[in-house]
Order: C-alpha cells, then sequence, then structure tokens
C-alpha cells in the first residue's frame, strides 16, 4: 500500500514537471521518467490478494500483470534514445503521439483490466464461505467491493475525461487531469488514513482481550493449584511470570491419568524439555534399600526410547551435585561446572546445573536434575518452575504410594472457565474448534479436558459443543435479523462446518430439520 501510495504520486508529479516548464529547463530528468502507471493496479491487486491471505496465488500470477510495464518500460527506453539520437529513429511527432496516447489508454484499460480481475477475486473468495463463518467472508467481501468500486469509478472518469479532451476543443493539455488526479490522491490517502486507523483500532481490541483472558486464567489456574501448593508458594506463583502458571497447570492436568511411577515421572522429564525448552532432564529416584539415587526417567540425549534410560547410572547420597542436594535437601544452581570438583560427567561433559530435592513431608524421593552446554543458563524462572514441579511430582507420587483418592486437581474450576469462555467468546463459532485448540486455551492436557467433559457434562466433546452451535442456530432461525439467511448460512455461521453436518446434529437432538423448525416457528409467530 506504501509503493502504491508513492507511485501514484510519482505519476502525477511526473506530468506536473512537463507542465510547469521544469523538464525543458532541465532535460536530463526525463531520463528518470518511468512507467509507474503500470504499477499501480498490480501493487493494489497485491495488496487485495494479501487481504484476504492468497499472496500465494498472487505470485503465481504476477508475471502475467507486469508484462504492460516491462513492455512500457522498455519503450520509454527506446524514445530515450531517440531523443539523444535527435529523433533520427521515429519523428517528434510520432514519439509524443506514443507517449500521450498509447501510453494513456493502455494504462486505463489496465486498470479496468485490473478491477475486474479484482471483482472475479472476490467472487472466488466469497465461495470459499465453507470454510469461514459467513459474517466474516461478508465483512471482508462488503469491504473488498467498496474498495474496487471506488478504483472502477475513479477508472471510468479517466476514461470520460480522456473523451473529453478529444470531443472538446476547449480541453487540451492536462488542465482536465487535475481535479481526477486530486481524486486519486485523495482516495489513496484516505484508504491509507482509515486503514492505519482500523489496524490500531484491532490491535487495541486484541491487547484489551489478551490482558482480560491473561487475568482470568491466571485466577482459576491457580485456583485448581490450591490442593498441591502453600499459600507463599501460589503467591510466587501469582507474582512470576504468566507462563509460570500455565506451565504448571499443564503439569498438573497432564499427570492426572498417571497410574504408575514410570507414567509420573517419564511425564514430568518430557514436559521439562516440551516446555521450558531445555538439553536435558532426568529424574533420579531414590532406593532406600541401594542407598543410592537411580536415574528412571530421562529426556535429552539419555532418552533411549520407549521409556528407558540409556546407560543409567548409580549416585550414593552425598556424591556430586545430585547426591550433595539429597542429603541437604536443598536445590542448588551451578552457573560454570568447569572448576566444581563435585561434578559428575554422565553421558556428555556441561557446563552448568540446576538440580532440586523431589521431597514429600520430609522424605526423600529422588532429585530432579538439568544440565545444559551453555555457562549460566538458568535463572530465577528455572528456579522457582523446578522446586514447584519438584513439589508437584512428590504429591502425585506420595498419592500413588497412598493410593490416595486425593485429587490432584479441581474440576469444576477448568469447567467453569470453559463456559465461562463459551457464553462470552463464543469460541464454537469457529468450525476449526478441537479438542487441542480449547485444551490450550485452558492450559490442560486434551485427556483431561476430554475426562473433564465427560465427567460433568455427561457428553463427549463433540456433542458439547454441537448443543451450542444448535442454540445459536436456533436463536437465527427464528430471528428477524436472519430471515433472508438461507439455512446453510445459518449453519456455517453457527460453526458447522459443513451441511450434511448441520443437518445431522439438527435432526438427532431435534428430532425435525432447521427447515421445519424454520417454518414451525414462523406458523407459530
Amino acid at each position: 500500500m506504501y509503493w502504491l501510495i508513492l507511485l501514484s504520486n510519482l505519476v502525477i508529479v511526473q506530468v506536473i514537471l512537463i507542465d510547469i516548464g521544469i523538464t525543458k529547463a532541465y532535460p536530463l530528468l526525463l531520463l528518470f521518467y518511468m512507467p509507474y502507471q503500470f504499477l499501480c493496479p498490480v501493487l493494489f491487486t497485491a495488496f487485495a490478494y494479501a487481504y484476504i491471505e492468497r499472496t500465494e496465488v498472487f505470485k503465481k500470477y504476477r508475471g502475467y500483470f507486469l508484462i504492460p510495464f516491462i513492455i512500457f518500460f522498455a519503450l520509454y527506453a527506446f524514445l530515450k534514445v531517440n531523443v539523444v539520437l535527435e529523433y533520427s529513429l521515429l519523428s517528434m511527432k510520432t514519439a509524443a503521439k506514443i507517449g500521450a496516447e498509447w501510453d494513456e489508454n493502455s494504462a486505463v484499460v489496465l486498470s479496468l483490466l485490473a478491477a475486474l480481475w479484482n471483482y472475479n477475486l472476490i467472487k472466488n473468495y466469497e465461495k470459499s464461505i465453507g470454510s469461514l463463518p459467513y459474517q466474516v467472508v461478508v465483512k471482508k467481501t462488503k469491504w473488498l467491493k467498496k474498495m474496487y468500486l471506488s478504483m472502477v469509478f475513479l477508472s471510468i472518469l479517466w476514461v470520460l475525461v480522456i473523451l473529453g479532451i478529444k470531443a472538446i476543443d476547449s480541453w487540451s493539455g492536462h488542465a482536465p487531469y487535475y481535479p481526477l488526479w486530486l481524486l486519486f490522491i485523495g482516495f489513496y490517502y484516505c484508504f491509507y488514513f482509515l486503514g492505519v486507523t482500523h489496524l490500531k483500532e484491532v490491535d487495541n481490541r486484541k491487547l484489551i482481550q489478551k490482558n482480560k483472558l491473561k487475568f482470568m486464567n491466571e485466577n482459576f489456574q491457580i485456583s485448581a493449584l490450591r490442593n498441591i501448593f502453600s499459600s507463599n508458594e501460589l503467591l510466587s506463583i501469582h507474582e512470576s511470570q504468566h507462563h509460570v502458571t500455565e506451565i504448571l497447570s499443564y503439569f498438573a492436568t497432564s499427570l492426572f491419568d498417571k497410574k504408575n511411577q514410570d507414567g509420573v515421572i517419564w511425564d514430568i522429564t518430557k514436559n521439562c524439555i516440551a516446555q521450558l525448552g531445555l538439553e536435558d532432564c532426568v529424574i533420579y529416584i531414590w532406593n532406600d534399600t541401594k542407598n543410592v539415587l537411580q536415574q528412571k526417567a530421562a529426556y535429552g540425549s539419555k532418552d533411549n526410547g520407549d521409556k528407558k534410560v540409556l546407560s543409567p547410572i548409580e549416585i550414593p547420597l552425598g556424591k556430586g551435585i545430585v547426591g550433595i542436594v539429597a542429603q541437604t535437601r536443598k536445590w542448588e544452581l551451578v552457573n560454570n561446572l568447569e572448576n566444581d570438583r563435585r561434578y559428575i560427567i554422565d553421558d556428555d561433559k556441561r557446563n552448568s546445573e540446576l538440580t532440586v530435592p523431589i521431597v514429600f513431608e520430609d522424605q526423600l524421593i529422588g532429585v530432579l536434575d538439568s544440565e545444559n552446554s551453555n555457562k549460566d543458563f538458568f535463572n530465577e524462572k528455572h528456579v522457582l518452575l523446578f522446586q514447584l514441579i519438584a513439589k508437584l511430582t512428590a504429591t502425585k507420587l506420595a498419592q500413588l504410594n497412598k493410593q490416595s483418592l486425593f485429587e490432584l486437581t479441581d474440576d469444576n474450576a477448568y469447567y467453569k472457565e470453559l463456559l465461562k469462555w463459551f457464553e462470552k467468546e463464543k469460541p464454537y463459532l469457529n468450525p476449526y474448534l478441537n479438542l487441542l485448540i480449547v485444551s490450550e486455551y485452558l492450559n490442560i492436557s486434551g485427556g483431561y479436558l476430554s475426562q473433564i467433559i465427560n465427567k460433568i457434562s455427561g457428553s463427549n466433546f463433540s456433542d458439547f459443543i454441537n448443543v451450542y452451535r444448535l442454540n445459536e442456530a436456533k436463536e437465527m432461525l427464528t430471528g428477524p435479523s436472519f430471515s433472508n439467511y438461507t439455512i446453510l448460512a445459518i449453519g456455517l455461521e453457527a460453526g458447522f462446518n459443513s451441511k450434511s453436518a448441520f443437518y445431522t446434529a439438527f435432526k438427532k437432538y431435534t428430532g425435525i430439520t432447521p427447515s421445519e423448525y424454520r417454518n414451525m416457528h414462523l406458523v407459530l409467530s
């Protein structure tokens, strides 16, 4: 859009410089004249493709769009050489006619063809209604249609000015074009101003929504962790960065279906890497019989696949950094392992290490350990997270040992947040909404979310969402604001991705078709 405005202005500036006699005084300026008018429709079309997220399609056809510019670029070069050769190739009259008529007539034809091309682009985009909510498509195409109607109107005015110059003797030179140029410039700058204003409004709305959702998520996620952490620990979580809460909530919910020690510790090591971006993560479990710490789960180079540790090692209590942390029950962060004699090299020598004890009610369960090849890699965030994750691990393992009925998370907190989100934001209107998207929003595992919905609502995830979509569709089928919508359009707007999916779900829950439902309510009203 910036290039479109710049080049449009340059086209007009080039002609004005001729009109006011600057080019006569400085003929060398003509060497820099370019047929920018043939690039403007191309840039306008490129903008449209980018706006509807079809840039790859424009790249496919852009060579054809650039043909007029290439031809007239060559023609401009030829005419400039002709001037240098004192019109030995073409007469001055012929050259002037080519520059005045061929140039302009071709440019206006290209503008009109580009307008028709873009109209076809809009129609093709509207045909994609099946993959987007109806109103989203309508809003985008309505704005594009206004844009290109303006372009067609200005191009027609351009044609009328050309015809007027040929038909009216008193019209001569570039004077009749000046009002047209002002309209073009006004259109571009109004479009630019409105576009920038619109983008700022969208960004502000997104920021407000993001902060709002962040606050809501933190509150309900922390409530789900109250059974695990003390008040002081919860305060640390709340005051830390937002992603700390997200990560801990995911850890808590991903452990809910783990029935044994291996399931828990392998899930912890895997998620330490996935969520924190660490090079490796190892959990040692205390063997009270042998009085050693044994590597039982690992992620990174120590992970041999199939939940097996590659060349597992054993560390006695008080030996190495891991052994000392287990003995003292105090975490330790070593930023530079180079001169630390306690360091025990395992699979590879690294330069920094963070080690945290896993303790439950003053009983040693094991150690959570991570190394990194960079010095000074670990920071305060890692220390906080490792301590909290260690406590989470200890709580779950102790629960398994005692066969306790204690649950790690509060189902209702997540379920209430899910209902609040659905009622306020209506995410079910998105036809592509799935279990993964919803679980990521709540920052819990997909399996845990499925269990919550099944347990509390008594239905599976698909049926749970479809109930919301059907209620939305019922309102639209009986609402006067949607009387001009087709049955299919209403189904798509309600979040269903096809006609068959809409009709099948509607018949399943109501016993009648959407058409019968609408007609029945029309009779009643």
